[in-house]
């Protein structure tokens, strides 16, 4: 009672009076008392523990703030704090409330003292405030693969039980996988939405144009190529056919989408002159008002780069050998990364064997997969997840792919020496430039180990023994200081170990990937322990070849 006490107190003192609310949220008015003048707003408290920010809301708009604003959407609610930005203290909510409020007025004020942060801030983030600065919710439109110099892409409908979505690609097929994907059912459209593309960034209006008359006006304003696109567009008959013309444009800062009804008696007697019924639309068909759509880019290439600064794995060729515990979290982020996507690229996954349940605690599949071969369910499971990637299932012995190499990446997640040896002689033997990445887990997950091994001269698989004859697998590098703890069950022994270290495994591993697509995938070999692991310590390096190795010595 007493922090609400120092709260109510504060506000008081600020100029700020309670206001009716629904409960359970509390509402007070009052101004800021910002550089240019006062701005009325209302402050209105749904959560005293503040996992949300107080919301602030313009009661009224003075005449020294500009009709469009950064910050400030179509109901006057004010952005002050970025998600996330600030903690606010739950145990002292008068100087949380203080600082929401200083923060707010410090951001009117530079809305209202400085044009070019409000131009250039509102055109950084202009398709929020294109779907979002107007009353009525924008419908949502999902964006797939649009060819690059497609002018115009196929309209689809994806129906979720009472939900709806339309869908803009180039690509039917990607249509149809992305309905199976998502549950929906496919309708095509006859509809087209025209495409267009323009390297400058949207022109800010003093307010967001909201008939067609207006819309062609913002349109020359920002890009006069763009806008005599549109208008040839309007010169086509096939848009006279449609309901709606709608177009989807490429700007420097993301796509934006606008339309606007057709006047079916209109269309129908200018059915063969659509220059026409552009006319029509310049004069007494501009007070159509025009809607605007929020675009979803769900391709697969947006999918899988939008959070790389790097080029992802679009249009290579990657096979995974060893689909247990450590392959198939290598291959779930595999697919994240892009691989099998683009018209080359392809993702192979190499393993003989079934899931059986004494897999099942620590590998990515589950009960669903129970004695089915593990490539395949997990190529069904990434499927499921990402149905643009083209992925391969081989149910055998990777010595028998006769493609094995027929990549440019082999990640060897088998964890079985014997199987990453005979994989590093194939390798040496045939001479080729494919590199294979070699990722284990040492004794009962308390460390996890890498190497990347390639043509470029250093250390192959084997380099990590010595060559000496009288002791049996010397390590070049020691990292265990005791014995793991193995186990049997039945004729068959097993080291136990935790979900988190093939997980482990497969992030060494991806972060390698990633080095590589990045252009180095130095230091080529890595080990990751735990902090509570009793291990010596083994520094990342990129380890030279060994003299006497017998796989990759030179005679």
């Amino acid at each position: 009672m007493t922090l609400l006490g120092e709260s109510l107190r504060l506000l008081r003192s600020r100029g700020f009076h309670p206001v009716a609310a629904r409960a359970p949220c509390r509402a007070f008015a009052g101004s800021l008392p910002c550089a240019k003048g006062a701005v009325p707003v209302k402050l209105t408290i749904e959560d005293w523990d503040f996992l949300e920010y107080p919301r602030i809301s313009l009661v009224d708009r003075p005449a020294f703030l500009p009709a469009v604003m950064p910050h400030v959407d179509v109901l006057g609610h004010l952005c002050y704090f970025a998600p996330g930005a600030v903690t606010l203290d739950r145990y002292d909510p008068a100087t949380a409330l203080a600082q929401c409020l200083d923060q707010a007025k410090a951001m009117l004020d530079r809305i209202s003292a400085d044009p070019d942060y409000r131009v250039g801030d509102i055109q950084s983030e202009f398709p929020a405030h294109w779907e979002y600065g107007q009353l009525a919710l924008p419908w949502t439109v999902f964006l797939g693969d649009i060819h690059h110099e497609a002018t115009t892409a196929g309209y689809f409908i994806l129906t979720q039980g009472e939900r709806k979505h339309a869908l803009v690609t180039c690509d039917a097929d990607e249509a149809r996988r992305l309905a199976q994907a998502i549950g929906a059912s496919l309708k095509p459209s006859q509809f087209r939405c025209w495409l267009l593309r323009t390297p400058v960034r949207p022109s800010v209006p003093a307010k967001m144009p909201e008939t067609v008359k207006e819309l062609f006006a913002w349109l020359r304003v920002w890009d006069r190529s763009l806008a005599a696109g549109v208008q040839k567009a309007l010169g086509e008959k096939e848009y006279l056919q449609q309901a709606y013309a709608a177009f989807a444009v490429n700007t420097p800062v993301g796509w934006i989408g606008f339309g606007f009804d057709l006047n079916k008696v209109k269309c129908i007697g200018y059915a063969n002159s659509p220059k026409r019924f552009r006319n029509y639309l310049h004069n007494a068909g501009g007070t159509q008002r025009v809607f605007r759509m929020a675009l979803r880019e769900v391709s697969s290439r947006f999918v899988h780069s939008r959070n790389l600064s790097f080029n992802d794995l679009f249009n290579k060729r990657v096979t995974v050998v060893g689909c247990g515990a450590v392959g198939s979290f290598v291959a779930a982020a595999l697919v994240r990364l892009g691989a099998g996507t683009g018209k080359l690229g392809k993702l192979k996954l190499i393993d003989p064997d079934t899931l059986g349940p004494e897999n099942l605690g620590r590998h990515a599949l589950g009960y669903s997969a129970l004695m089915k071969s593990k490539a395949g369910a997990l190529r069904e499971e990434l499927l499921r997840q990402f149905p643009h990637s083209d992925i391969e299932a081989h149910a055998c012995s990777a010595f028998h792919h006769a493609q094995l190499f027929g990549a440019e990446l082999i990640v060897d997640a088998t964890g079985e020496e014997s199987v990453s040896e005979l994989l590093n002689g194939l390798r040496l033997q045939r001479g080729t430039r494919t590199p294979i990445l070699h990722v284990w887990i040492r004794g009962n997950g308390e460390a996890v180990q890498a190497l990347w091994a390639d043509a470029q001269g250093g250390a192959c698989y084997r380099c990590l023994l010595t060559p000496n004859t009288r002791v049996h697998r010397e390590e070049r590098f020691p990292l265990l200081k005791t014995e793991p703890l193995r186990r049997t069950d039945g004729c068959r022994a097993f080291t136990p170990y935790a979900v988190s270290a093939p997980m482990h495994a497969a992030a060494l591993a991806i972060d390698m990937v990633c080095a590589w697509l990045q252009g180095d995938p130095s230091p080529r070999f890595r080990t990751r322990s735990l902090e509570s692991a009793d291990v010596f310590k083994v520094k990342n390096q990129d380890p030279a070849r060994m003299e006497a190795c017998p796989a990759c010595a030179r005679p």
